[in-house]
């Protein structure tokens, strides 16, 4: 305390002393920190070595030193001499719990010799073993002054990390991001100046780079040294493009069969001189994919012939799967229940999507384009970026913009808000309304609560399902409000493919959009299963069709779908003709099929007068630039900064939004038309290079209320959007944020979940819940989410503002991490044997009966008081028992076991007047 007190005195902080010492008077003990006021030597803010401690752990260590949970000078030898008395595995966990409190700890060793205790007496604490479509990858954010290491994250894996596996803690991803970690906006890295400055300064000074430009530059192309290794600039996807972010590898010195040039080289051969392009090749190894089937060569056929007319492309992106391979691939993705039509691929070289047709017994089962051909690669593996599924359709502002201007009457929206509000509003009073919302409009993640609700459970009595509801409600109820997300019944979002049978003309199209599946992949150890082709509908008339961004009128299309029995097999796809004089997909933002998902709806009432399409933009590319040469990795990295300084889209996506609320014409004013055509190119940089401007003619100076732009001037917009905004801005801010979750002193018991048998799986239920629940708040504490509901749903809600720009990604990479943690466990109730007997020798009844014992015995140790005393005991000394909310999501991972449990209970039959009991009931019938 005196050192602290002579600091402030040298830094002439008034300082009050109180007679006997401050410490001395409330008889406190008064920590000394060593080196407390020396100025911090290390610019980069990283602890860059410790004697005996390995990489995964210093790095972990740097993370809690960003966030500012303990501080450089509370690294004293007993913090290290801690660590190094154990073993790494029990330090990453340990570390990974500290990073998740929420304030600085003053004392760093006591808390860290506590945490490790803990996960030293469980070992289900300790890392589990992450399956082969997710990886573990460490992240870094690089700020103008700063940088701050983040604990590992659970993504989807790539085709690079995956075949350099053993070294994957070596690859880490860089992104470059503002103090307030929003995106690095391109006024900071360019001298700007006002055209009267133009013409009196020479054109040399107005393109002097500032020295944020500078510090970015230096870190792609010099590297830089963290955690005592040098991380060099390795690729970067086109989504990292747009996110200012990039993979970095660390090259070890003795291993020269892993360097940054090596990997390249692996990769493929890439040929294309436009830099632009080369880049988009290299990245394409890097999406985020599924491993499937490893390809014989005699199986590929790559030179299915394109269908190429008046200079357009019929079949951009899109290619054949047998039915036989495709069924191989579902089974590989645990998809047998319901086999997609169609899946978004990358195979060697090539990329686009895959749907299913017969093939003709020649042994070929993958036939591609030469228009999904990319570059030359070695690599066989059947890589699954996404499939066809049921996906519900949902307007948003851009689209509403556009049906607005084509005439749509602004009172159809209203309304189909108003329905959408009063359904959220009874989802926790009306069962039958709160099985329609997580039904209809959840896809896949409304399946727990689903089969909650079709068993009789109630939200008032289950506080999990009552949870998961609001989880949905909060989200539905945020999409509403800052983006217009309207749900449409009568609609789908869908996966552009082709008709390769040439029935359809111009003009025309074909659906079959599947129903919600109660059971998805959840009900496959019963006597039945459902098929998603037995739960479509085909859609016959007229249908309107957008892409998002759509900007220009003429990127709604109106289509006629009729019903074609040869198309039957393609389920969730809209289906184009190869036929007419320019493809229907080009014409909806200049799009193409390899892999682009399309707005439909076939609601009469959101289709505009007249029933025809505005007249299409022109959307032919950009020419794109070539060098004289060879692209080198100086160019890659100019590219990259070029973009990060002339990054245009979003600004121009903005100003379009301005105009078209201002004008009476809507989208249709000829300053919008402008703009649209701008953001074409401004969409197409990532592939040419070609940089984009906005006039200033066009930059916006003021801002509707809708789009909430605290820091501009606004208005009280008069149209539809802000009408729409305004009456959900009028819920209650209670009405947005539900109330807290329940607590372990408030839990309810249900004795209708306990099965005979159930007490010989409660020991390694509980230890099970444990590891889950460790995992599950490291999670929650991570990225900062409020609540479980919201990963069990995928109804993300409640992310820190500071990260708005960035929550789709945030939010992709959280549903992976709980994806995986969920896929994990259950494979482990799945896997747990029936005391005495193998699961080899288990018929499905008997298999079922041991499933209920186990689901039971999860239940228990998550809802019985006895297991809750356990749990409050379990707690961490430091954390107050009415602040710990009760984790429930456990019990429910086998959720259609305790469903099979509670409807036994209440006598297999119909329950009052509710559908969904009758359904459940159904399917379950043969195992009550």
């Amino acid at each position: 305390m005196e050192r602290a007190l002579a600091y402030m005195k040298e830094r002439r902080v008034t300082v009050v002393e109180c007679g006997g010492g401050w410490g001395a008077r409330r008889g406190l003990t008064v920590r000394d920190e060593p080196e407390f006021g020396e100025r911090m030597q290390d610019l980069f803010f990283c602890v860059q070595h410790a004697e005996g401690i390995k990489f995964p752990v210093l790095f972990l260590v740097n993370a809690l030193v960003h966030k500012g949970v303990i501080n450089q000078h509370q690294l004293t030898p007993e913090f290290y001499s801690l660590l190094q008395g154990r073993e790494e595995d029990v330090n990453v966990a340990a570390l990974k719990e500290f990073w998740g409190i929420k304030f600085p700890v003053f004392d760093a060793c006591r808390r860290l010799k506590n945490l490790q205790d803990r996960v030293a007496r469980n070992p289900k604490l300790l890392n589990s073993k992450i399956g082969d479509d997710h990886s573990e990858v460490r992240r870094l954010v690089i700020t103008p002054t700063r940088a701050y290491c983040l604990p590992p994250q659970v993504e989807r894996s790539n085709r690079v990390v995956r075949h350099y596996c053993v070294v994957a803690n070596r690859f880490l991803r860089v992104t470059f991001m503002d103090e307030g970690m929003q995106q690095l906006n391109s006024n900071v890295l360019n001298f700007s100046a006002a055209q009267i400055v133009k013409d009196l300064m020479s054109n040399s000074f107005l393109q002097h780079k500032t020295t944020v430009y500078k510090r970015v530059k230096t870190f792609l192309t010099e590297g830089f040294h963290m955690c005592g290794r040098k991380y060099s600039f390795l690729a970067f996807s086109s989504n990292q493009l747009r996110d200012r972010s990039a993979w970095f590898f660390a090259e070890d010195r003795t291993d020269r069969t892993r360097t940054v040039e090596s990997i390249r080289k692996w990769m493929g051969r890439f040929t294309s001189k436009n830099v632009a392009k080369h880049t988009a090749r290299m990245g394409q190894c890097f999406s985020s994919t599924y491993a499937t089937v490893v390809m014989q060569p005699h199986e590929v056929n790559e030179c299915l012939e394109d269908v190429e007319r008046n200079g357009y492309v019929f079949s951009d992106g899109i290619g054949k799967i047998t039915r036989e391979l495709a069924l191989e691939v579902a089974k590989k993705l645990q998809l047998t229940d319901n086999p997609p039509s169609a899946y978004q691929i990358r195979y060697a070289g090539f990329k686009g999507v895959i749907a299913v047709w017969e093939g003709e017994n020649d042994g070929i089962q993958l036939s591609l384009r030469p228009s999904m051909h990319k570059f030359d690669s070695s690599h066989t593996v059947l890589e699954v970026v996404s499939w066809t599924k049921f996906q519900p359709g949902f307007l948003n502002r851009q689209i509403i913009t556009l049906l607005s201007s084509l005439n749509v009457p602004d009172a159809v929206f209203s309304q189909m808000q108003k329905d959408m509000l009063s359904n959220l509003n009874n989802i926790l009073t009306d069962t039958d309304v709160a099985f329609d919302v997580v039904t209809t409009s959840c896809a896949d993640e409304g399946n727990t609560a689903a089969l909650m609700l079709s068993a009789g459970i109630s939200p008032g009595t289950e506080p999990h399902l009552k949870a998961l509801l609001l989880a949905i409600r909060s989200s539905q109820l945020l999409g509403l409000l800052e983006k217009s997300r309207i749900f449409v019944p009568k609609g789908r979002w869908l996966m552009g493919c082709l008709d390769e049978l040439g029935i359809l003309e111009q003009g025309q199209c074909f659906i079959r959009a599947s129903s919600p599946v109660l059971n998805n992949s959840l009900l496959k150890h019963g006597p039945r299963s459902y098929s998603a082709n037995n739960n479509a509908e085909t859609v016959k008339g007229t249908v309107v069709m957008a892409k998002n961004p759509c900007l220009h009128p003429g990127d709604v299309r109106i289509l006629e779908a009729i019903d074609v029995p040869a198309l039957h097999h393609l389920v969730d796809c809209l289906v184009f003709p190869k036929n007419g004089e320019r493809p229907h997909a080009n014409e909806a933002s200049g799009s193409d099929l390899d892999g682009d998902l399309y707005f439909v709806t076939w609601d009469e009432k959101l289709i505009p007068p007249g029933k025809r399409s505005w007249n299409p933009m022109d959307y032919s590319p950009a020419e794109a630039k070539q060098l004289p040469r060879k692209v080198t990795q100086s160019d890659i990295v100019d590219f990259f900064l070029k973009n990060m300084v002339n990054e245009k889209l979003g600004p121009i996506s903005n100003a379009h939004v301005v105009h078209a609320d201002m004008s009476e014409y809507g989208a249709m004013d000829e300053k919008c038309i402008q703009l649209a055509e701008l953001a074409a190119f401004a969409v197409d940089f990532p592939k040419t290079g070609k940089i984009v401007s906005m006039p200033p003619a066009l930059r916006p100076k003021l801002y509707p209320d809708f789009m909430g732009k605290d820091d501009a001037i606004s208005y009280k917009s008069e149209k539809i959007l802000g009408r729409l905004y305004r009456s959900i801005q009028e819920a209650s801010s209670s009405d947005l944020v539900p109330e807290e979750t329940c607590t372990l002193n408030d839990l309810p018991y249900d004795t209708d979940m306990e099965v005979p048998g159930a007490a010989d799986f409660l020991s390694s239920a509980w230890q099970c819940k444990c590891s889950y629940e460790a995992q599950l708040d490291a999670l929650l504490k991570q990225y900062g989410v409020r609540t479980e509901a919201e990963l069990v749903t995928e109804h993300i809600w409640s992310l820190p503002k500071y990260n708005s720009r960035k929550q789709g990604d945030i939010k992709e990479r959280l549903k992976n991490a709980y994806s995986a943690l969920r896929k994990e466990f259950r494979a482990i109730f799945e896997s747990i044997e029936a005391p005495g007997q193998t699961e080899a020798v288990l018929d499905d009844d008997e298999r079922n009966r041991v499933y209920e014992m186990k689901a039971s015995a999860w239940y228990q140790v998550t809802y019985h008081p006895k297991w809750v005393q356990r749990s409050r005991e379990a707690l961490e000394p430091d954390r107050e028992e009415e602040d710990a909310p009760a984790r429930l999501s456990f019990a429910w991972i086998p959720v259609e076991h305790l469903a099979r449990i509670k409807l036994r209970c209440r006598g297999g039959v119909k329950v009052g007047r509710r559908r969904p009991i009758e359904r459940l009931a159904a399917y379950m019938s043969g195992s009550l």
